[in-house]
């Protein structure tokens, strides 16, 4: 019933800007709190994101939320950073156990368009990856950088 209330909801609203605010709080929230079932009721049947559907792309999350759940993590914290590597220069949500310490324990991109929320995935190279691979770089190896 819950659920059906916040659709309707949703779906009355009149600006996809307010809808796309909401669901990217309510992701962020459930990444926050590592549960899933906070962000389920947003996700349609037949919304694909990181070009998984519905049941696959919570499944993705929900194995990620167990194995931090299985190291005693119980929340993690927003940090935002850069995408490094794919979306160079996009917005990425970082969340850490302790903020900007080592890598991040998952980041993902929320990909917009027209104020809607086109795609979410994983971000597997932001800048928090980055600073944590330059601080475990073996000195007998020459790395480049091309910007």
């Amino acid at each position: 019933m819950t659920t059906d209330l916040i659709r309707l909801k949703i779906k009355q609203e009149t600006s996809s800007e307010v809808t796309s605010l909401l669901i990217k709080e309510t992701f962020i929230k459930a990444c926050k709190n590592l549960n899933t079932s906070i962000f389920e009721p947003l996700i349609w049947e037949d919304q694909y994101f990181q070009d998984l559907d519905k049941y696959r792309f919570l499944k993705s999350m929900k194995d990620q939320f167990d194995y931090l759940k299985g190291e005693g993590i119980e929340e993690v914290k927003l940090v935002n950073g850069i995408c490094k590597m794919c979306f160079k220069g996009d917005k990425v949500l970082e969340f850490y156990v302790v903020p900007n310490k080592g890598r991040p324990a998952f980041s993902y991109n929320i990909q917009e368009e027209g104020g809607k929320i086109k795609d979410i995935f994983r971000c597997n190279y932001s800048d928090g990856y980055q600073r944590d691979s330059r601080k475990s770089i073996n000195p007998d190896i020459t790395i480049l950088y091309y910007d």
